[in-house]
């Protein structure tokens, strides 16, 4: 469809987990499956570019979701690894979580012609919560 229309933009929504935050205990299928969602998206930048395609990642940290309601995991004592983070582990809202918007926003940001020259870009949207994990 993208092809037929002489080009347009597809946004994957990867996460943190999958390319600069490996401190979740028992999160290792999530964790490898959003690594994948970012090789796919590299891959596809690049194979789509003839048609016109942008391909682009964005990767959220924490954020207000129902997330919780349906991930369990499972022998998280015995893959935990001991750190300790500093007070509020999303520095640039003081600890508080994204919300749907402020992912949203990136993605809009990225479907938009003032981003008619990215493609395999990764959109980190995580208020730094990265960058201490």
């Amino acid at each position: 469809m993208l092809k037929a229309a002489g080009g347009g933009t597809v946004t994957i929504v990867s996460s943190i987990n999958g390319q600069r935050t490996f401190s979740t205990a028992g999160a290792a299928c999530y964790s490898a499956s959003k690594a994948a969602q970012l090789a796919l998206a590299t891959q596809l930048s690049l194979e789509l570019s003839h048609a016109k395609i942008r391909v682009n990642t964005v990767c959220p940290g924490s954020t207000v979701t129902g997330i919780g309601l349906n991930t369990f995991r499972r022998n998280t004592d015995l893959s935990r690894i001991p750190v300790e983070f500093p007070a509020g582990d999303v520095p640039i809202t003081g600890g508080k979580p994204a919300l749907a918007d402020d992912i949203a926003d990136g993605i809009a940001f990225l479907a938009s012609s003032a981003a008619r020259h990215i493609t395999g870009a990764v959109l980190n949207i995580d208020g730094g919560q990265s960058l201490l994990r």
